[in-house]
């Protein structure tokens, strides 16, 4: 029997909600950096009403930019964000008006809810002074990433066509992917819980939070790294094998990226002095190191989740077309 090439038949392929997606999804990584640096900077509270800014619906450029910089940060980030909002908009109108499937639709209604959710989280962690919704405020930001992700994926043109060659290995990669994908985002969960456990909180539960850190952190690079390379070894399908190899230097890159961040953040640890080179380190709390290289470990960290989940969602789409 033929194998099915679309797991809609039918919707045909739209290139206007694809461009759209692209343009979301391109747009939410930056706001990704411009929030870590928000939370690195414990710029959060620099403007305290919501949704405005000092009663200002339109704040003044002039006094934004002169104003100090936690306040330019966090205005930076409302304004971005609702650019950000704009687009989701935008891109759900495209969804809605070129698919009339319903899985189409209710990724349309996903975006819109999303991005809902996320400016109210946002809000309420402003007008409550609330921690715990600074940690989820972050924690749905990766996730919303990796839906504006994942609809990049299925309406792609590739998506839609076919026909997809017979994968022995597909089965496996959609597997070992769904878990490396679970992996990555418990990663950022812990590490957006450990960047926002500061002021108070016991030194306890802040080591807690790193080992769980280090331990999720250790799980999910020895995951990707097996599926990087099965992918590279095994995969009989390019675009498989292309993610396996980002996936691979994207986990290298990432460890480099978690080693600087806690050398920039806590100095080079006591047994590496000892034992392996005597060499010290002296920390700048909010320095220009500090602050960027956090940041880019944050950021990076949100992308390997979506690159994993592309993994997934193409392995999925390669084992479906083969029932």
């Amino acid at each position: 029997m033929a194998p099915s090439n679309d797991l809609s038949p039918d919707d045909r392929f739209a290139p206007w909600p694809h461009v759209q997606a692209w343009i979301l999804a391109c747009a939410v990584f930056p706001l990704l950096w411009i929030g870590g640096m928000v939370t690195t900077y414990e710029a959060g509270m620099s403007v305290e009403d919501w949704p405005t800014t000092y009663g200002h619906w339109f704040y003044p450029i002039q006094k934004w930019i002169s104003g100090h910089w936690d306040m330019f940060l966090e205005h930076g980030h409302r304004t971005y964000a609702q650019f950000v909002g704009l687009l989701a908009v935008l891109a759900a109108a495209a969804l809605g008006m070129k698919y009339r499937s319903r899985g189409k639709w209710l990724l349309a209604a996903a975006l819109l809810a999303g991005v809902a959710v996320q400016a109210t989280l946002g809000g309420f962690r402003v007008l409550w002074d609330e921690r715990l919704l600074a940690k989820i405020h972050g924690c749905v930001a990766a996730a919303y990433f990796g839906l504006c992700s994942a609809t990049v994926v299925v309406t792609s043109r590739r998506w839609h066509s076919g026909p997809f060659e017979h994968l022995s290995a597909a089965a496996s990669a959609r597997r070992w992917g769904l878990a490396v994908t679970t992996l990555l985002y418990l990663d950022v969960v812990l590490g957006t819980q450990l960047r926002h456990n500061v002021g108070g909180e016991s030194p306890a539960w802040f080591t807690l939070w790193l080992w769980l850190k280090i331990i999720s952190a250790t799980a999910a690079a020895c995951a990707a790294g097996f599926l990087a390379f099965g992918l590279l070894l095994r995969s009989e399908s390019p675009r498989l094998g292309r993610r396996g190899r980002w996936l691979f230097w994207g986990i290298i890159a990432q460890l480099v990226l978690g080693a600087a961040t806690w050398l920039v953040n806590y100095g080079v640890p006591a047994w590496f002095r000892e034992y392996v080179f005597p060499w010290s380190y002296a920390v700048t709390a909010e320095g220009f190191w500090q602050v960027q290289v956090t940041t880019a470990h944050v950021a990076f960290g949100s992308l390997l989740f979506v690159l994993s989940l592309s993994i997934t969602l193409w392995a999925h789409r390669m084992t479906a077309a083969r029932r």
